[in-house]
């Protein structure tokens, strides 16, 4: 009987072992965040945005919406299918509301997260506001969280994108003015 006890005290402390492996692997895999970096780039005359994404978050998503087994990793043309869905999903516009017209530029693995560039030129005037619009992954995943942000030179204006929230206006960079040097 006593070791009986024990045997079944035992197996009950592995299984709440096993349990608590278990929710922690579940919530490891369902980070529900991705990150996307827009950067005025000067120097090439382009908008530059670089889409970061788990990838198993990206992988489950691409499943479900093209209803097939897709695999980013080894799969040029799945890691495309999900570009392009990226794409249709994640907007700039300006105040008369046009859209800006990104090309993708490509996409790559590297350890666990899947990016994805895009880039169009460069907005005119630089400190025109702008309307961004992120619902990347937000379709399949409830509660997806998208943080975008906006980056020139040291300056850095995050927003945060979740389910329903529209869009959000960006003023544009401040720009430095020219020294008067009537000092």
């Amino acid at each position: 009987m006593k070791t009986r006890r024990k045997h079944l005290a035992a197996l009950l402390l592995l299984s709440l072992c096993l349990a608590g492996v278990g929710a922690t692997a579940v919530s490891a895999h369902e980070q529900k965040a991705a990150e996307t970096d827009v950067f005025y780039n000067v120097h090439s005359g382009n908008l530059e945005v670089a889409h970061r994404f788990i990838l198993h978050d990206a992988e489950h998503v691409l499943r479900q919406v093209t209803h097939s087994e897709a695999d980013l990793l080894t799969s040029a043309e799945a890691r495309r299918a999900f570009s392009r869905y990226v794409a249709s999903r994640f907007a700039i516009t300006r105040v008369d509301e046009q859209p800006l017209e990104f090309t993708l530029v490509g996409e790559e693995i590297d350890g666990g997260a899947l990016w994805v560039y895009q880039e169009t030129s460069l907005p005119q005037p630089l400190d025109t506001p702008l309307y961004l619009e992120n619902r990347i992954l937000q379709d399949v995943i409830t509660g997806q969280v998208n943080r975008v942000n906006v980056r020139y030179g040291s300056q850095v204006k995050t927003f945060v994108f979740e389910v329903n929230t529209g869009k959000k206006r960006y003023d544009g960079p401040v720009l430095a003015t020219p020294a008067t040097g009537s000092e």
